[in-house]
């Protein structure tokens, strides 16, 4: 009887240890950049807000193609350091929940009638400012996907003055946030890292020739200088989330 005793006890033991070595599940829920590249890092006079809000209003400036090399690059390089379960993307896309979801803050038109974001194709824009109120609406989703925690992934732009005056020059900077939260709405982890191209800008009359086709580059640039920068920093980001989870 004592043998037996000592049986079951060490199997509910062993029940318990398997629980808590199962691995968190997390969903990504929205994966986009916004179009608008912020002035607040320059002294930006009029002409230069306006030809900046011209250009996010021009739909030749596609930020798809550096949207999707860090998407591909988070996947291949970022994901497998953290100790969380990924649930995958087709589940999370191809969920009728969240193909019906409409976010409090989400896409919009801007004044040219363009979309103010640009996300990875099948992901929903839930923008990051509202995401606590979006976590709590996003809760039935997280439980039909079984999903313990949500992730929310932003890139943002904007341009960086170098010098002074006409000795000056003007580049673009490249950020990532990646906001973490339980299902239950507690924050767990908050990230941001930010890198700038390479790609110096064409002035004229002391502003950046504000052309998609000038811009776009150094948008790109400083993307691959920012995934090049996380390739360098994951693993002490990935322990930092690891212990939180």
């Amino acid at each position: 009887m004592k043998n037996l005793k000592v049986v079951v006890f060490m199997a509910l033991l062993s029940l318990c240890m398997l629980g808590n070595a199962q691995k968190k599940k997390v969903a990504i829920i929205t994966f986009y950049a916004d179009k608008s590249i912020d002035l607040s890092e320059v002294d930006a006079g009029a002409d230069f807000i306006a030809k900046n809000s011209k250009l996010s209003d021009n739909p030749n400036f596609n930020l798809s193609k550096p949207l999707n090399d860090f998407h591909k690059a988070f996947f291949s390089n970022y994901v497998g350091e953290f100790d969380f379960e990924l649930i995958p993307e087709e589940t999370v896309l191809q969920l009728p929940e969240y193909q019906q979801y409409e976010a409090d803050y989400g896409d919009y038109k801007n004044i040219g009638n363009q979309e103010a974001f640009t996300s990875v194709e099948g992901y929903k824009v839930v923008q990051s400012y509202g995401s606590r109120l979006e976590v709590k609406n996003l809760k039935p989703i997280a439980e039909a996907l079984g999903a313990d925690a949500i992730m929310f992934v932003r890139l943002d732009y904007r341009f960086k003055k170098t010098g002074v005056g006409k000795f000056g020059y003007f580049s673009i900077q490249s950020s990532v946030r990646i906001d973490l939260f339980s299902k239950d709405n507690n924050s767990i982890f908050q990230f941001s890292e930010i890198a700038g191209s390479k790609k110096k800008a064409v002035m004229v009359g002391g502003i950046p020739v504000m052309t998609p086709d000038k811009i776009q580059p150094m948008c790109e640039s400083a993307t691959q200088e920012l995934i090049k920068d996380m390739n360098k920093k994951i693993d002490r980001l990935s322990k930092k989330v690891n212990k939180k989870l």
